[in-house]
């Protein structure tokens, strides 16, 4: 950790500081985290992702006041793990009533590690709830959030941010954010402006700049697609510890860049595939939907191409009916993005479909990498890329319709013959 310039604020801010260090060693100074995702990063994902390197997960993003007023919504989404595999885990909290939050943080904390407030969802959804990145633009409620989670819970309290405008006022938020008792941050080095298409590059340099005033672990989030990319920004920013998310979604060995940690063989999608497969027999996702939409991002590429496999895949109730499927389709690996060898193919991953241009904020076109993350493989302009997403869609239009007919067809040709009198 890179020292702090300026000292902590308040008479009880070294004893905080110290804490919050003694909670990070409690948890092993973890390296390498798997993100909070929405319906991803369920426990046979967070199970999975830790047996190929990830030291600390968090799970999906859980609405306070969904987990306090329904039960139901509160055993779909909060799955811990009870034989403790699933440690060290961080549960993330979604609101902005205090209130609230501090029941919903109470009703986890005897299951979790420490309890995470979103600041970082940049989601319509999220302006909507008044949640995630949009109470940034509120910093006395940000604050006052933070302190009467960490004031009342009996775990370390932590947040997700992204960057404000101002990497100085970004800087300043987070100090706050410590002095009222925040035992780690996890920062996201994106505005909430930059999202969806208009990503851009993630500023590493502003996190360096939140680490540097910082004496609290820094979580450093964005850009991280290689395990490259993880030394690279570890060394760059100094943080803690480095998060990814989507990346992670379709490679979850991207910690131990595909080699398996116990017999070094590399780990290509089919096989990730089917070690996902053997988790949920184990540990159950919520729904199989769970399950489709992890197998869509693992095995985008031979989907792709066997669009009669993704229907089965659609069609499946089971795991017992998923898993020839995902045979089927292995028997297609050389539709491969193929992770960390020289045979790497960014047109074949899912990762990089939507990085293959990235728009800065002032709307140039311009590399991933920038001032960290990942560098794009290619580069095509904006309206380019519209009229790929548009053959794309139409090209799934036309086969959807050339599927319904048929199976029209064959309906017809399987029905029993009328006889005429």
């Amino acid at each position: 950790r890179r020292p702090s310039q300026a000292a902590p604020r308040g008479a009880h801010a070294p004893v905080m500081v110290a804490s919050a260090w003694d909670f990070w060693r409690s948890i092993g100074s973890p390296r390498h985290v798997c993100a909070p995702m929405v319906d991803q990063s369920e426990a046979a994902f967070r199970v999975l992702t830790r047996s190929l390197g990830v030291q600390l997960a968090y799970t999906p993003m859980l609405h306070a006041r969904l987990m306090v007023e329904a039960p139901a919504y509160r055993a779909h989404t909060f799955d811990p793990e009870p034989d403790g595999v699933d440690r060290p885990l961080v549960a993330q909290l979604a609101g902005h009533d205090a209130s609230v939050l501090l029941a919903a943080g109470r009703l986890v904390q005897s299951h979790v590690d420490a309890v995470d407030i979103n600041f970082g969802c940049p989601q319509g959804i999220a302006r909507k709830g008044r949640y995630g990145a949009f109470l940034l633009d509120e910093p006395e409620l940000t604050v006052s959030l933070v302190r009467a989670l960490a004031e009342g819970l009996d775990v370390p309290v932590t947040a997700k941010v992204r960057l404000l405008p101002s990497v100085d006022a970004s800087v300043a938020l987070c100090r706050r954010m410590q002095e009222a008792g925040a035992s780690a941050l996890c920062v996201h080095g994106r505005t909430k402006e930059q999202n969806k298409h208009r990503s851009g590059p993630a500023d590493w340099a502003a996190i360096a700049r939140i680490v540097e005033a910082l004496d609290i672990p820094v979580i450093a989030n964005g850009g991280i697609a290689t395990a490259d990319d993880v030394a690279e920004c570890l060394a760059r920013t100094g943080a803690a510890a480095v998060m990814s998310s989507e990346a992670l979604l379709e490679n979850p060995a991207l910690f131990c860049a595909n080699v398996d940690p116990d017999s070094g063989a590399y780990l290509d999608q089919p096989e990730l595939a089917r070690r996902y497969l053997r988790v949920c027999r184990q540990l159950p996702p919520p729904t199989l939907g769970h399950v489709r939409s992890h197998l869509f991002k693992l095995l985008h590429a031979p989907l792709r191409h066997q669009p009669l496999l993704r229907e089965d895949l659609l069609e499946a109730t089971s795991l017992d009916d998923v898993e020839p499927v995902v045979e089927r389709l292995a028997a297609c690996s050389h539709h491969q993005p193929a992770f960390h060898t020289p045979r790497f193919d960014a047109a074949a991953s899912w990762y990089w479909r939507h990085r293959t241009a990235a728009v800065s904020a002032d709307g140039e076109l311009g590399e991933t990498r920038g001032a960290g993350g990942a560098s794009s493989p290619e580069s095509r302009s904006r309206a380019e890329l519209e009229a790929a997403a548009l053959e794309r869609r139409d090209r799934r239009r036309r086969e959807k319709k050339r599927r319904r007919r048929q199976r029209g067809a064959a309906s017809v040709a399987a029905a029993p013959a009328v006889a005429v009198l």
